[in-house]
């Protein structure tokens, strides 16, 4: 099939995704009480909270990280009371990785800040949301495969 989007287009959606996170960045004008994270520690915990239980081998392949730089990321994560490593029931050789009660909080107002800059942004008319997240996801996916 042949693309009916040009090189400007896609140029201009990757520069529009970028200044819209620079908008909804929780450290940016309106700070949020979350507990700051690299960026490496946000991709870290975003897997471990949506996959908890997972493991560090599980985690680096997902995330794309050596082991090296998750082995660090996870350190912080865990110091900064973010994540917390557990031997697996079945098999005590193997870490669990879970989010804790601390990252909940944090992730639950960061995801509050962000649905409010959202709803303040679109206004009384969010019409196109849905197929808008349906598209970013497909591109999510198509990268991380790529």
């Amino acid at each position: 099939m042949r693309s009916t989007v040009s090189d400007a287009q896609l140029a201009e959606l990757a520069d529009v995704v970028l200044r819209i996170s620079r908008e909804i960045d929780p450290h940016g004008g309106d700070p949020v009480d979350v507990v700051p994270l690299t960026g490496t520690e946000a991709l870290v915990m975003r897997w471990v909270d949506r996959n908890p239980g997972t493991s560090p081998s599980a985690t680096a392949l997902a995330t794309g990280l050596q082991r090296s730089n998750l082995s660090a990321a996870l350190r912080s994560l865990v110091a900064k009371g973010m994540v917390e490593r557990r031997p697996h029931p079945s098999d005590a050789r193997t870490v669990q990785l879970l989010p804790t009660e601390l990252a909940a909080a944090s992730i639950g107002r960061l995801r509050a800040h962000w649905v409010t800059k959202l709803r303040g942004a679109l206004g009384e008319d969010d019409r196109g949301t849905a197929e808008a997240l349906a598209l970013l996801e497909r591109v999510d996916d198509g990268l991380r495969r790529g």
